[in-house]
Protein backbone atom coordinates (compact mmCIF):
# COMPACT_ATOMS: atom_id res chain seq x y z
CA UNK A 1 0.00 0.00 0.00
CA UNK A 2 1.16 2.96 -1.19
CA UNK A 3 2.17 5.68 1.52
CA UNK A 4 0.43 8.88 1.72
CA UNK A 5 3.81 11.05 0.96
CA UNK A 6 5.12 8.63 -1.39
CA UNK A 7 1.13 9.01 -3.26
CA UNK A 8 1.37 12.76 -2.56
CA UNK A 9 5.08 13.18 -4.55
CA UNK A 10 3.30 11.04 -7.59
CA UNK A 11 0.88 13.45 -7.94
CA UNK A 12 3.16 16.55 -8.01
CA UNK A 13 5.48 14.82 -10.26
CA UNK A 14 2.10 14.21 -12.70
CA UNK A 15 1.53 17.46 -12.02
CA UNK A 16 5.00 19.01 -12.98
CA UNK A 17 5.18 17.00 -16.27
CA UNK A 18 1.67 17.89 -17.05
CA UNK A 19 3.09 21.64 -16.58
CA UNK A 20 5.46 20.95 -19.07
CA UNK A 21 3.61 19.50 -21.73
CA UNK A 22 1.16 22.74 -21.35
CA UNK A 23 4.14 24.04 -22.40
CA UNK A 24 5.13 22.58 -24.93
CA UNK A 25 1.81 21.85 -26.75
CA UNK A 26 1.55 25.89 -26.52
CA UNK A 27 4.96 25.89 -28.34
CA UNK A 28 3.19 24.84 -31.32
CA UNK A 29 3.80 20.76 -30.73
CA UNK A 30 1.23 19.28 -32.61
CA UNK A 31 1.07 15.35 -31.05
CA UNK A 32 -0.95 15.08 -27.74
CA UNK A 33 1.17 13.04 -25.31
CA UNK A 34 -0.99 10.36 -23.52
CA UNK A 35 0.39 9.10 -19.64
CA UNK A 36 1.69 5.82 -20.87
CA UNK A 37 3.41 7.42 -23.84
CA UNK A 38 5.23 9.07 -21.24
CA UNK A 39 6.02 6.15 -19.46
CA UNK A 40 7.66 4.25 -22.11
CA UNK A 41 9.37 7.20 -23.63
CA UNK A 42 11.36 7.45 -19.94
CA UNK A 43 11.86 3.56 -20.16
CA UNK A 44 15.34 2.43 -21.21
CA UNK A 45 13.79 -0.63 -23.03
CA UNK A 46 10.83 1.37 -24.16
CA UNK A 47 8.53 -0.87 -22.22
CA UNK A 48 5.21 0.82 -21.13
CA UNK A 49 5.12 1.13 -17.85
CA UNK A 50 1.48 1.71 -16.53
CA UNK A 51 0.01 3.87 -13.60
CA UNK A 52 -0.15 0.59 -11.49
CA UNK A 53 2.59 -1.03 -12.33
CA UNK A 54 4.74 1.93 -11.51
CA UNK A 55 3.09 2.14 -8.32
CA UNK A 56 3.76 -1.69 -7.59
CA UNK A 57 7.68 -0.83 -8.22
CA UNK A 58 7.40 1.78 -5.39
CA UNK A 59 5.81 -0.43 -3.00
CA UNK A 60 8.11 -3.24 -3.65
CA UNK A 61 11.22 -1.32 -3.52
CA UNK A 62 9.76 0.31 -0.63
CA UNK A 63 9.19 -3.13 0.82
CA UNK A 64 12.48 -4.12 0.39
CA UNK A 65 14.45 -0.97 2.04
CA UNK A 66 11.96 -1.71 4.73
CA UNK A 67 13.02 -5.10 5.73
CA UNK A 68 16.43 -4.30 4.87
CA UNK A 69 16.99 -1.36 7.56
CA UNK A 70 14.87 -3.41 10.04
CA UNK A 71 17.03 -6.51 9.48
CA UNK A 72 19.96 -3.77 10.73
CA UNK A 73 18.11 -2.63 13.40
CA UNK A 74 16.82 0.86 11.74
CA UNK A 75 13.86 2.06 12.31
CA UNK A 76 11.85 4.60 9.73
CA UNK A 77 10.26 6.09 11.91
CA UNK A 78 10.95 9.23 11.21
CA UNK A 79 10.49 8.30 7.20
CA UNK A 80 13.46 7.90 5.60
CA UNK A 81 13.60 10.01 1.91
CA UNK A 82 15.69 7.68 -0.40
CA UNK A 83 16.68 9.32 -3.50
CA UNK A 84 18.57 7.81 -6.37
CA UNK A 85 20.69 10.18 -9.42
CA UNK A 86 20.97 9.63 -12.49
CA UNK A 87 24.03 7.51 -13.53
CA UNK A 88 24.99 9.40 -16.62
CA UNK A 89 25.49 12.33 -14.11
CA UNK A 90 27.27 11.07 -11.61
CA UNK A 91 28.99 8.07 -13.65
CA UNK A 92 27.03 5.34 -12.16
CA UNK A 93 24.49 4.76 -9.93
CA UNK A 94 24.38 6.71 -6.99
CA UNK A 95 21.87 6.58 -4.15
CA UNK A 96 21.70 8.97 -0.93
CA UNK A 97 19.31 9.41 1.60
CA UNK A 98 17.88 12.84 1.30
CA UNK A 99 15.79 13.74 4.69
CA UNK A 100 17.95 14.31 7.74
CA UNK A 101 18.45 11.18 9.39
CA UNK A 102 21.30 10.47 12.12
CA UNK A 103 21.91 7.20 10.89
CA UNK A 104 21.57 8.81 6.88
CA UNK A 105 25.69 7.80 6.11
CA UNK A 106 24.76 3.79 7.24
CA UNK A 107 21.65 4.07 5.30
CA UNK A 108 23.37 4.71 2.15
CA UNK A 109 26.04 2.22 2.90
CA UNK A 110 23.49 -0.40 3.49
CA UNK A 111 21.29 0.22 0.54
CA UNK A 112 24.33 0.67 -1.98
CA UNK A 113 25.19 -2.92 -1.32
CA UNK A 114 22.04 -4.45 -2.68
CA UNK A 115 22.28 -3.87 -6.00
CA UNK A 116 18.40 -5.15 -7.16
CA UNK A 117 17.14 -2.00 -4.84
CA UNK A 118 19.36 0.63 -6.17
CA UNK A 119 18.31 -1.21 -9.82
CA UNK A 120 14.61 -1.04 -8.73
CA UNK A 121 15.16 2.28 -8.27
CA UNK A 122 16.75 3.46 -11.29
CA UNK A 123 13.92 1.58 -13.39
CA UNK A 124 11.85 3.85 -11.59
CA UNK A 125 13.39 6.87 -11.95
CA UNK A 126 14.19 5.70 -15.51
CA UNK A 127 10.30 5.02 -16.28
CA UNK A 128 8.90 7.98 -14.39
CA UNK A 129 11.77 10.50 -13.33
CA UNK A 130 10.31 9.94 -10.05
CA UNK A 131 14.09 10.46 -8.54
CA UNK A 132 13.17 9.37 -4.65
CA UNK A 133 11.18 7.64 -2.56
CA UNK A 134 9.97 8.02 0.98
CA UNK A 135 10.16 4.84 3.43
CA UNK A 136 8.26 4.88 6.31
CA UNK A 137 6.46 2.36 8.97
CA UNK A 138 3.24 0.35 7.80
CA UNK A 139 0.82 1.60 10.13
Amino acid sequence: MSSPITTARMAIEAASFASQMVGELASGVSKAVGFDEVLQSGSAENEPVSESKLRSMIDQVAGAIRSRLEAAGIGVNPPVEVAVSDPGQTGGNSLTVSSPHNRAAEIESILMSEPKIVDQLQRIRTASSIDRIVVSDRS
